[in-house]
């Protein structure tokens, strides 16, 4: 009997113990700036800050970006975390036509976002983005995968939470 006992309140502090490491999904709101000397393979003079609210599974990501080709930009995007296929509208080229997928990692620590940008029906670009929190909850690395009619390439940016 004391063996079932002894057991039964190990199993109850094994699975407390795992649940409370599990934690819930991670929560990105907030405002980030760019790290610069942390980050790579971006444009020339890349300056960058981000505005992020979170409800549940919908991101709402305010970008307020300069660099020394483009100028000022503020783009606003909207990511639905379900994992389906939804249209959005690309910044360029004029006439594009975006499909975007936007899911949770497994972990619940991160998310995938994947863009694909066509012209009449011919696919430009298929961009793939990973965002993940350091632990702390104070950086957010974004990976980049970028295939174009060019080449591919990765680039990498890191942002600490001001706010």
């Amino acid at each position: 009997m004391k063996l079932k006992i002894t057991l039964s309140l190990f199993v109850v502090m094994l699975v407390a113990t795992v649940i409370s490491f599990a934690g819930g999904k991670a929560d990105f709101s907030g405002t980030w700036k760019l790290e610069k000397d942390k980050s790579f393979s971006n444009p020339a003079g890349l300056e960058q800050t981000l505005v992020i609210t979170q409800k549940s599974d919908q991101i709402t990501l305010d970008t307020d970006l300069k660099t020394t080709r483009g100028g000022a930009q503020k783009l606003t995007e909207v990511y639905s975390l379900d994992g389906k296929d939804t249209d959005f509208a690309p910044p360029q080229p004029p006439n594009a036509k975006g499909k975007r997928k936007a899911s949770w990692l497994p972990n619940g620590q991160g998310i995938m976002i994947e863009d694909v940008v066509s012209v009449e029906g011919n696919v430009i670009s298929q961009t793939t983005r990973k965002w993940t929190l350091s632990a702390d909850g104070k950086t957010l690395t974004v990976d980049y995968f970028i295939d174009v009619q060019q080449g591919a390439y990765e680039a990498k940016r890191v942002f600490t939470k001001v706010m």
